[in-house]
């Protein structure tokens, strides 16, 4: 009786328990075979650039992914020593420090990316493309500040580009009526001359 009341109450505190130490995902394995794992596909990422695994797999590598570029941007002996703890082979270790970390060198984080591809034949597990971001797309990203223009600013050059053309227009218009009235005052002036004329003509006779 007393052990059936022992086992209920450790069920009881079992459901109410909180989830510490559960950070992570265990991926069906123990941690030595779980911590090889993660080495085993971060070295074959920074090795081809781009790794296909499940995307299980991959959003828990990607933070030690990261990390590990951050050590090669310091570029020290100590962060080459940290990352020689976690990648034993030394050729990939040096690509890391010597192209990625210099690739990277400008952009403040995000350095891979996982995009999902479908599902797996067998057992339908989900698929995603782990890869780093290439090249062109972390120049684009580096060092670049945006700049946002304050809306007194942006009212005030919407207000300019409307008067621009009222401007124009008004000229157009003053040399169009400019145009229109110079043959009308040459007609009167010509009318005066010949009016004069006959009025010296009539004086003298």
């Amino acid at each position: 009786m007393q052990v059936r009341e022992t086992a209920i109450w450790f069920q009881a505190n079992k459901e109410q328990e909180m989830r510490h130490k559960k950070k992570g995902r265990a991926l069906n394995r123990t941690q030595s075979h779980r911590k090889w794992l993660l080495s085993n596909l971060i070295t074959s990422l920074f090795l081809h650039e781009k790794i296909r695994t499940t995307i299980a797999k991959a959003k828990e590598a990607r933070p030690l992914a990261e990390k590990l570029i951050t050590f090669a941007k310091r570029g020290d002996l100590h962060a080459r020593r940290q990352v020689l703890r976690i990648i034993r082979d030394k050729e990939v270790v040096r690509k890391l420090f010597d192209t990625l970390g210099i690739r990277y060198k400008d952009r403040p984080g995000g350095y891979t990316r996982i995009v999902r591809i479908g599902n797996r034949l067998g057992d339908n597990s989900p698929i995603a493309l782990f890869e780093l971001i290439p090249e062109e797309t972390s120049e684009k990203a580096g060092g670049r500040k945006r700049r946002r223009r304050s809306r007194k600013k942006e009212a005030q050059e919407v207000q300019k580009a409307a008067e621009a053309p009222v401007a124009e227009e008004t000229t157009e218009e003053i040399e169009v009526e400019d145009q229109a009235a110079g043959p009308d005052e040459t007609v009167q002036d010509e009318a005066g001359e010949q009016d004069e004329e006959m009025e010296k003509k009539n004086g003298s006779a």
